[in-house]
């Protein structure tokens, strides 16, 4: 049997350690890198395609998060067992239909979803806007050593509007 390589993969699988810096890990392109939705938690995210996907996080405390896209439908689920999340990310990779019918998935309110995204969209802007913090900041204090400078001390005669 001759070496036979998919140059396309079913599914592709990308991590995030938690550092900042996230790597895919694809069969076809190894080293292709790879968004990190939450840089400060590891997860695990398979996908399939742009619209089905599976993610699941390590959170604090040692809680899981596990998130199903599929389309429209998009399903949540938060436990402490690393072997349901193991056995559930295994079954969605085999196309088992046991991780959808057994386990106790939330279905995630379309609003719900779309103002998580939103936030995860202005946390983004806002990151960029913090460098404009301390410019208003520095700003603020020449403003307020010019005024030192400037000061009440200084006696600039008559008013010439004054009516007297």
């Amino acid at each position: 049997m001759g070496a036979y390589r998919d140059d396309s993969p079913e599914v592709v699988v990308h991590l995030g350690d938690g550092s900042g810096a996230p790597r895919a890990v694809d069969p076809a392109d190894l080293g292709a890198d790879a968004p990190d939705p939450a840089p400060d938690h590891p997860f695990l995210l398979l996908t399939r395609t742009e619209t089905e996907y599976i993610q699941a996080r390590y959170l604090d405390e040692g809680t899981y998060e596990l998130e199903h896209v599929d389309g429209a439908d998009h399903r949540q689920l938060f436990t402490t067992d690393a072997l349901l999340v193991r056995d559930i990310v295994w079954s969605w990779i085999q196309r088992d239909s046991w991780w959808r019918d057994t386990v106790a998935w939330t279905t995630v309110d379309p609003a719900v979803a779309e103002l998580n995204a939103l936030r995860a969209e202005l946390s983004e802007m806002l990151d960029g806007i913090s460098i404009m913090d301390s410019v208003t900041d520095e700003l603020d204090r020449a403003l307020a050593r010019a005024d030192e400078l400037l000061g009440a001390d200084l006696d600039f005669g008559d008013d010439p509007f004054e009516s007297g």
